[in-house]
């Protein structure tokens, strides 16, 4: 019931205000990873002259720092020549070169959506309007790219259904059907994308930080934001989804990779990473399609699967197929990484931390195997602290029981709790019928009253239970188990 019920809840962590709408579970979740990130250093771009902390950024912001989506072409470095021996030389992308001009500040977070074309960089409150000025310049290139290749997608679609018209043998009419499914699915697709970037545009791609915590839905941020973290700084975020929502015919060359290879995986039953290689292929005429390539066990060969020709719904039907000679599994997180080097990193980062680390089954913990004393005491070790960070976290709240009246929505959507100082902002609920609601209250907390007259008063959450204790019907302190305060 607790989880089912949308809710918003203002939280004040280390003097900066956060406002999260979400059920129960996804608050919590938002709530763990705002504390992980506070104790987060992104390795990769530790040495970039401007970046910071997320925890340093907020002591150099005027407010609350803004979480702005860069296209990510603002952070291509061009090659510039070669070295001694060979290797490409890189110079300076247009991000480093105005953030350098402006000794600009900045904290790059980790890509919680990383298969988008977007990255999410947190900016002081002071500096918005300096990074949103070079954004927008390179959004308005990119609508009207989108816009362009939209009419020339027109333009080859009138084209083919000339052609099968005219065609005058079967053969020929096949591959211009083959061709035309091909083309109104790439501009579908590119669409699409000209949408969310008139979307994004019209935000002036500022991101609430909110809703950039809910891009980490189907990553290991969403149970586990300390592993997330060491994800991003080992081989960055990787996301998963279920077959059939990331494995569908692309079309459009935005839409592809810059490795045009993708690789799915899932940890099967058999404690192994079981995956399949995508590559992306452009014919002659310039359309995409992919090959997608099955190792046959026991064997140095591969299977090849090739969507060319075939609309969304054909491509499903020989999905099963695919699957199934992987090794994969419908219906089970897929975990979707681009090239071979992350994959490679990918895989490091599961034996490191996961391998062999079984879940419990009907409340029962099942037998462990290690591959070493090494790797069950770092299992045992990482369980004992989860454990008690979350023993810890839940002994904090206690549930009191008020009736359901009381509480009530204010102007912006915030849930509020009724009492006899005026309205309790933020409060947030664990259960509710039509007569009582349960509340999670904490006791060391200052929480915001709003009274009648529109004035702010604060009250710490002691105070709060000690005024409602006689509604109080099983106040917890959860994590030891008694009754009572």
């Amino acid at each position: 019931m607790a989880d089912e019920i949308s809710q918003v809840v203002e939280m004040e962590y280390k003097g900066v205000y956060y406002l999260f709408k979400g059920t129960k579970a996804m608050i919590a979740a938002m709530a763990r990873m705002v504390k992980a990130l506070q104790e987060w250093h992104n390795e990769k771009y530790l040495k970039k002259p401007g970046n910071c902390t997320w925890e340093k950024l907020q002591e150099v912001s005027e407010g609350t720092p803004a979480i702005l989506e860069f296209p990510k072409e603002m952070f291509d470095a061009p090659p510039i020549g070669k070295d001694e021996k060979g290797n490409i030389l890189y110079g300076k992308s247009d991000f480093d070169i105005y953030c350098e001009k402006y000794n600009l500040r900045y904290c790059i977070m980790p890509d919680l959506n990383p298969n988008d074309d977007y990255i999410p960089v947190a900016v002081p409150a002071q500096d918005m309007g300096i990074h949103q000025e070079q954004i927008k310049a390179v959004m308005g290139r990119r609508i009207k790219t989108e816009e362009e290749k939209d009419a020339e997608y027109d333009a080859k679609i009138v084209a083919v259904k000339e052609k099968i018209l005219n065609a005058t043998t079967d053969e020929e009419k096949a591959e211009a059907e083959a061709e035309l499914k091909m083309l109104e699915d790439a501009k579908a697709q590119n669409e699409k994308l000209l949408n969310e970037s008139k979307a994004k545009a019209d935000r002036d791609n500022v991101l609430d930080f909110a809703e950039y915590l809910k891009q980490g839905e189907g990553t290991l941020a969403e149970y586990n934001p300390d592993m997330a973290l060491k994800q991003e700084n080992a081989c960055g975020i990787v996301k998963e989804y279920e077959p059939y929502d990331c494995m569908w015919p692309v079309r459009d060359a935005e839409l592809v990779p810059e490795g045009k290879e993708i690789y799915y995986s899932q940890r099967t039953k058999d404690d192994k990473i079981h995956y399949i290689r995508r590559k992306f292929v452009e014919d002659e005429q310039g359309h995409i399609y992919s090959e997608y390539y099955v190792r046959i066990p026991g064997t140095s060969n591969e299977k090849v699967y090739s969507d060319f020709g075939l609309s969304q719904t054909e491509w499903e039907k020989q999905l099963p197929h695919l699957l199934k000679e992987a090794g994969l599994e419908n219906e089970q997180p897929t975990a979707v990484v681009q090239s071979k080097d992350r994959f490679v990193k990918y895989q490091e980062f599961i034996e490191e931390n996961f391998k062999n680390a079984r879940d419990e089954v009907s409340g029962e913990e099942k037998d462990k195997t290690y591959s070493s004393d090494e790797a069950k005491e770092f299992v045992e070790k990482h369980n004992e602290n989860e454990e008690v960070k979350k023993a810890y976290e839940d002994s904090q709240f206690t549930i009191i029981k008020v009736d359901s009246e009381k509480l009530m929505y204010d102007e912006n959507d915030v849930l509020c709790l009724q009492t006899e100082d005026g309205l309790l902002r933020g409060v947030m609920v664990d259960s509710m019928d039509e007569k009582y609601a349960e509340i999670f209250i904490k006791g060391d907390n200052t929480y915001a009253i709003v009274q009648p007259d529109g004035k702010k008063k604060e009250l710490y959450g002691a105070d709060i239970i000690e005024r409602n204790s006689e509604s109080v019907v099983d106040a917890v302190a959860k994590a030891a188990g008694r009754k009572g305060r």
